[in-house]
Protein backbone atom coordinates (compact mmCIF):
# COMPACT_ATOMS: atom_id res chain seq x y z
CA UNK A 1 0.00 0.00 0.00
CA UNK A 2 1.58 2.99 -0.68
CA UNK A 3 1.48 6.72 1.36
CA UNK A 4 -1.60 8.09 -0.57
CA UNK A 5 -3.44 5.11 -0.26
CA UNK A 6 -2.88 4.56 3.51
CA UNK A 7 -3.64 8.32 4.19
CA UNK A 8 -6.74 7.71 2.64
CA UNK A 9 -7.45 4.86 4.43
CA UNK A 10 -6.46 6.61 7.95
CA UNK A 11 -9.05 9.44 6.96
CA UNK A 12 -11.57 7.04 6.09
CA UNK A 13 -11.40 5.48 9.52
CA UNK A 14 -11.29 8.94 11.47
CA UNK A 15 -14.60 9.70 9.57
CA UNK A 16 -16.26 6.47 10.78
CA UNK A 17 -14.87 6.61 13.93
CA UNK A 18 -16.21 10.91 14.83
CA UNK A 19 -19.73 9.79 13.14
CA UNK A 20 -20.12 6.52 15.12
CA UNK A 21 -19.10 8.94 17.99
CA UNK A 22 -22.02 11.22 17.00
CA UNK A 23 -24.64 8.88 16.72
CA UNK A 24 -23.77 7.01 19.96
CA UNK A 25 -23.80 10.76 21.82
CA UNK A 26 -27.01 11.06 20.10
CA UNK A 27 -28.04 8.40 21.51
CA UNK A 28 -27.21 8.63 25.04
CA UNK A 29 -28.63 11.83 25.20
CA UNK A 30 -32.13 10.46 24.04
CA UNK A 31 -31.92 7.73 26.30
CA UNK A 32 -31.14 10.46 29.14
CA UNK A 33 -34.35 12.63 28.03
CA UNK A 34 -36.68 9.44 28.41
CA UNK A 35 -35.26 9.09 31.86
CA UNK A 36 -33.37 5.78 31.28
CA UNK A 37 -30.10 7.19 32.22
CA UNK A 38 -29.62 8.92 34.94
CA UNK A 39 -27.22 12.56 35.21
CA UNK A 40 -24.50 10.61 36.80
CA UNK A 41 -24.72 7.90 34.29
CA UNK A 42 -24.63 10.01 31.00
CA UNK A 43 -22.27 12.49 32.49
CA UNK A 44 -19.80 9.07 32.63
CA UNK A 45 -20.83 7.59 29.46
CA UNK A 46 -20.61 11.06 27.27
CA UNK A 47 -16.64 11.25 28.59
CA UNK A 48 -16.03 7.63 27.92
CA UNK A 49 -17.30 8.15 24.44
CA UNK A 50 -15.17 11.50 24.25
CA UNK A 51 -12.15 9.84 24.57
CA UNK A 52 -13.06 6.61 22.54
CA UNK A 53 -10.50 5.79 20.13
CA UNK A 54 -12.11 3.16 18.00
CA UNK A 55 -15.31 2.28 17.03
CA UNK A 56 -15.64 -1.22 19.34
CA UNK A 57 -14.72 1.02 22.80
CA UNK A 58 -17.71 3.48 21.53
CA UNK A 59 -20.22 0.38 20.84
CA UNK A 60 -18.88 -0.71 24.08
CA UNK A 61 -20.30 2.10 26.23
CA UNK A 62 -23.97 2.00 24.38
CA UNK A 63 -24.63 -1.88 24.21
CA UNK A 64 -26.79 -1.76 27.01
CA UNK A 65 -28.73 1.30 25.74
CA UNK A 66 -31.93 0.98 23.46
CA UNK A 67 -30.32 2.23 20.49
CA UNK A 68 -31.33 3.75 16.49
CA UNK A 69 -31.43 1.42 14.02
CA UNK A 70 -27.95 2.20 12.24
CA UNK A 71 -25.07 -0.48 11.01
CA UNK A 72 -23.10 1.48 12.04
CA UNK A 73 -23.95 0.82 15.80
CA UNK A 74 -25.19 -2.79 15.89
CA UNK A 75 -24.00 -4.56 18.93
CA UNK A 76 -23.54 -7.89 19.82
CA UNK A 77 -26.32 -10.38 19.83
CA UNK A 78 -28.42 -10.18 23.14
CA UNK A 79 -27.49 -14.07 23.71
CA UNK A 80 -23.62 -12.82 23.90
CA UNK A 81 -24.61 -9.97 26.37
CA UNK A 82 -24.34 -10.49 30.34
CA UNK A 83 -27.65 -10.86 31.72
CA UNK A 84 -27.02 -8.42 34.33
CA UNK A 85 -26.71 -6.03 31.54
CA UNK A 86 -29.49 -7.15 29.84
CA UNK A 87 -32.00 -6.48 32.80
CA UNK A 88 -30.75 -3.00 33.36
CA UNK A 89 -33.73 -0.85 34.51
CA UNK A 90 -33.48 2.94 35.75
CA UNK A 91 -33.81 2.59 39.75
CA UNK A 92 -37.20 4.21 40.76
CA UNK A 93 -36.65 7.34 43.10
CA UNK A 94 -36.48 6.27 46.58
CA UNK A 95 -39.31 6.92 48.97
CA UNK A 96 -37.44 9.44 50.98
CA UNK A 97 -36.97 11.38 47.77
CA UNK A 98 -40.70 11.29 46.80
CA UNK A 99 -41.59 12.95 50.10
CA UNK A 100 -39.62 16.00 49.61
CA UNK A 101 -42.12 18.69 49.49
CA UNK A 102 -41.69 20.94 46.13
CA UNK A 103 -42.97 23.92 44.54
CA UNK A 104 -42.05 26.15 41.87
CA UNK A 105 -39.12 28.78 42.96
CA UNK A 106 -39.56 32.08 41.08
CA UNK A 107 -38.11 34.56 43.67
CA UNK A 108 -34.78 36.77 44.17
CA UNK A 109 -31.90 34.14 44.36
CA UNK A 110 -30.87 34.05 47.77
CA UNK A 111 -27.69 35.82 49.10
CA UNK A 112 -26.27 34.65 52.18
CA UNK A 113 -23.35 36.96 53.97
CA UNK A 114 -21.04 36.03 56.98
CA UNK A 115 -18.63 37.69 58.01
CA UNK A 116 -16.99 36.56 61.46
CA UNK A 117 -19.78 35.51 62.76
CA UNK A 118 -22.09 32.55 62.81
CA UNK A 119 -25.05 32.26 60.46
CA UNK A 120 -28.38 29.59 60.54
CA UNK A 121 -30.25 29.77 57.11
CA UNK A 122 -33.73 27.08 58.25
CA UNK A 123 -37.14 27.21 58.11
CA UNK A 124 -39.54 28.12 54.80
CA UNK A 125 -36.24 30.61 53.67
CA UNK A 126 -35.51 28.95 50.13
CA UNK A 127 -37.64 31.95 47.42
CA UNK A 128 -35.81 30.50 44.29
CA UNK A 129 -34.02 27.54 42.51
CA UNK A 130 -30.57 29.57 43.21
CA UNK A 131 -28.70 30.38 46.22
CA UNK A 132 -25.05 32.45 47.26
CA UNK A 133 -23.03 31.89 50.19
CA UNK A 134 -19.80 33.69 51.08
CA UNK A 135 -18.33 32.95 54.40
CA UNK A 136 -15.27 34.88 55.63
CA UNK A 137 -13.42 33.76 58.77
CA UNK A 138 -17.13 32.76 59.68
CA UNK A 139 -19.41 29.64 60.08
CA UNK A 140 -23.15 29.40 57.85
CA UNK A 141 -25.35 26.87 57.72
CA UNK A 142 -28.06 26.40 55.31
CA UNK A 143 -30.73 24.02 56.08
CA UNK A 144 -32.58 22.35 53.13
CA UNK A 145 -34.82 20.46 55.72
CA UNK A 146 -37.58 22.93 56.61
CA UNK A 147 -38.09 24.48 53.49
CA UNK A 148 -39.84 23.88 49.73
CA UNK A 149 -37.24 22.63 47.06
CA UNK A 150 -37.50 23.50 43.14
CA UNK A 151 -39.10 20.52 40.99
CA UNK A 152 -35.43 20.33 39.55
CA UNK A 153 -31.93 21.23 40.17
CA UNK A 154 -31.24 24.04 43.57
CA UNK A 155 -27.70 25.43 42.14
CA UNK A 156 -25.52 26.91 45.03
CA UNK A 157 -22.72 28.95 44.80
CA UNK A 158 -20.54 28.24 47.91
CA UNK A 159 -17.42 30.50 48.97
CA UNK A 160 -15.59 29.39 52.73
CA UNK A 161 -12.50 31.83 52.83
CA UNK A 162 -10.81 30.36 56.38
CA UNK A 163 -14.43 29.65 57.31
CA UNK A 164 -16.90 26.58 56.82
CA UNK A 165 -19.98 26.60 55.20
CA UNK A 166 -22.42 23.29 56.07
CA UNK A 167 -25.45 22.21 54.31
CA UNK A 168 -27.77 19.81 55.90
CA UNK A 169 -30.12 18.07 53.32
CA UNK A 170 -33.30 15.57 53.77
CA UNK A 171 -32.66 12.17 53.53
CA UNK A 172 -32.88 10.83 49.75
CA UNK A 173 -32.04 14.67 48.24
CA UNK A 174 -29.46 13.88 45.56
CA UNK A 175 -26.25 16.20 45.73
CA UNK A 176 -24.12 16.96 43.41
CA UNK A 177 -20.42 18.72 44.52
CA UNK A 178 -17.95 20.59 42.03
CA UNK A 179 -16.84 22.89 44.70
CA UNK A 180 -13.00 23.97 44.61
CA UNK A 181 -10.93 23.06 47.72
CA UNK A 182 -7.49 25.38 47.86
CA UNK A 183 -6.07 24.23 51.10
CA UNK A 184 -9.36 23.22 52.25
CA UNK A 185 -12.14 20.94 51.86
CA UNK A 186 -15.44 20.28 50.15
CA UNK A 187 -16.40 17.07 51.34
CA UNK A 188 -20.28 15.09 50.96
CA UNK A 189 -20.92 12.98 53.55
CA UNK A 190 -21.03 8.90 52.53
CA UNK A 191 -24.91 8.87 54.24
CA UNK A 192 -25.73 11.83 51.27
CA UNK A 193 -27.49 10.42 48.24
CA UNK A 194 -25.57 11.21 44.86
CA UNK A 195 -27.58 9.42 42.39
CA UNK A 196 -30.07 12.17 40.57
CA UNK A 197 -33.00 11.11 39.38
CA UNK A 198 -34.58 13.08 36.07
CA UNK A 199 -37.59 15.22 36.99
CA UNK A 200 -36.81 15.21 40.81
CA UNK A 201 -35.44 17.41 43.13
CA UNK A 202 -31.32 17.78 43.39
CA UNK A 203 -29.21 20.04 44.39
CA UNK A 204 -25.43 21.09 42.80
CA UNK A 205 -23.31 22.89 43.87
CA UNK A 206 -20.22 24.80 42.94
CA UNK A 207 -17.85 27.11 44.86
CA UNK A 208 -14.34 27.29 46.56
CA UNK A 209 -13.01 26.68 49.58
CA UNK A 210 -10.42 28.46 50.84
CA UNK A 211 -8.26 27.36 53.71
CA UNK A 212 -12.42 26.76 54.95
CA UNK A 213 -14.67 24.25 54.30
CA UNK A 214 -17.69 23.19 52.33
CA UNK A 215 -19.45 19.56 53.95
CA UNK A 216 -22.58 18.89 52.85
CA UNK A 217 -24.68 15.83 55.09
CA UNK A 218 -27.86 14.62 55.44
CA UNK A 219 -30.32 14.66 58.10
Amino acid sequence: MDGGTRAQSGHNNLSTLESTRERALDTITEAFAKGNLSLEEYEVKASALQKARLVQEIEDEIYDIALPSSPSLETESASKRPLSRQTRTPRPPSPQLERIPVEEKNGTPEFSLCIMGDKRMKGEWLNSDQATSFTLMGSTTLDLRGTTLPPGRLKIDAMAIMGEIQIIVPEGLPVKMSAFPFMGEATVKGSVEQRIVPGMPWVDISGIALMGSIVVKSS
